[in-house]
């Protein structure tokens, strides 16, 4: 399975069609706008924002928008993303950070080893060797995520 496949199987086809053509069934997926309810209660559209962490058997998510097959999660990102890293069980995840502009999908990344972890964001991706410490001039990502797990491990 590719990383498109990967994505698409988790949470892409919740958001679009899909045609058979993965890449361009993540690419519709991440970068159209999409249909919601907003803080008024009344329909709108919007890009994705928030945060998702899409797994092989079920993906879970904070975002302004979620098909009830994705578990809701109201934890930051960084805590969401600590949590999973440090009870994770060998199996491949996905890190998405989204904000109002689109996701390309070139900045996709499956996860499958916990020295080569990538946050897949609008704008720089960010990986980082989830086993060992920041040093230096490690990315906000990689502070923040250590900085939870170090909270959940107390």
């Amino acid at each position: 399975m590719n990383t498109y496949e990967f994505f698409n199987n988790g949470f892409g086809r919740f958001l679009a069609e899909q045609t058979n053509r993965p890449h361009k069934d993540a690419a519709r997926a991440l970068t159209r706008s999409h249909p919601i309810i907003n803080k008024d209660g009344k329909p709108s559209t919007s890009r994705l924002t928030g945060w998702a962490i899409i797994r092989p058997n079920g993906s879970l998510a904070q975002a302004n928008l979620l098909p009830p097959e994705i578990e809701a999660d109201p934890r930051s990102r960084y805590e969401a993303f600590a949590a999973e890293l440090n009870e994770w069980d060998g199996s491949p995840r996905m890190f998405l950070s989204f904000s109002k502009a689109p996701l390309p999908i070139a900045n996709l990344f499956i996860t499958a080893d916990l020295r080569a972890v990538r946050i897949c964001s609008p704008g720089e991706v960010e990986t980082f060797n989830f086993t060992k410490e920041p040093e230096g001039q490690a990315g906000v990502a990689h502070r923040n995520v250590m900085r939870w797990r170090q909270k959940l491990v107390s």
